[in-house]
């Protein structure tokens, strides 16, 4: 196994599994986190069945394996891509996030999400959820609105912020349509 990255609570691993180059995570032996490696295994499998997230191969022995993503990280595709592919993105992962959202889940890293989305050709990924869990106020769209902000300086913060409060009250399909209309046009 060739060691691919290591962040505070775990290590990233490359091997092959069942014939598919895998990642494998496993616990960093000085974290003090406890269970995040079985949390994200957990999530995985659910958030799989919405299309979000590597696949998920199996949990054992205190190992996640998982599909094996080869892409860029969004904060390096960014700077390179078309408009035109930025905004598919962009809306695409924000559609991922009202997912997350409407499933009570929420995965933490999404204000600041440069790590944790992978582009890979038309495929965007997004990756490390040690940290998600179900909750009844859910971040994902707010949060990656934030992010948006600072990639599209020209949306009106005010006009944004009345319709995340007003998406926080209902986390309906039609306030989320006002988000994704508001970055549409910017």
């Amino acid at each position: 196994m060739k060691q691919l990255a290591k962040g505070k609570r775990g290590i990233l691993f490359l091997t092959s599994f069942r014939g598919k180059q895998t990642v494998v995570k496993t616990k960093r032996p000085d974290s003090t986190a406890i269970n995040r490696i079985e949390n994200e295994a957990r999530w995985l499998k659910l958030l799989n069945t919405y299309n979000i997230g590597p696949r998920y191969y199996q949990f054992s022995k205190g190992k996640l394996y998982m599909e094996y993503i080869k892409g860029i990280p969004i904060k390096h595709w960014w700077p390179h891509a078309t408009p035109l592919k930025r905004k598919h993105v962009a809306l695409h992962i924000l559609h991922q996030c009202y997912t997350m959202d409407k499933l009570y889940v929420t995965k933490y890293e999404m204000n600041n999400p440069v790590k944790h989305i992978i582009i890979h050709g038309k495929r965007i990924v997004l990756i490390d959820f040690e940290r998600c869990k179900q909750t009844h106020k859910p971040k994902n769209v707010t949060q990656f609105c934030q992010y948006l902000l600072t990639l599209y300086p020209n949306v009106h913060l005010g006009t944004l912020t009345r319709i995340l409060k007003e998406y926080k009250r209902r986390y309906d399909d039609t306030t989320f349509q006002k988000i994704v209309s508001l970055f549409s046009s910017a």
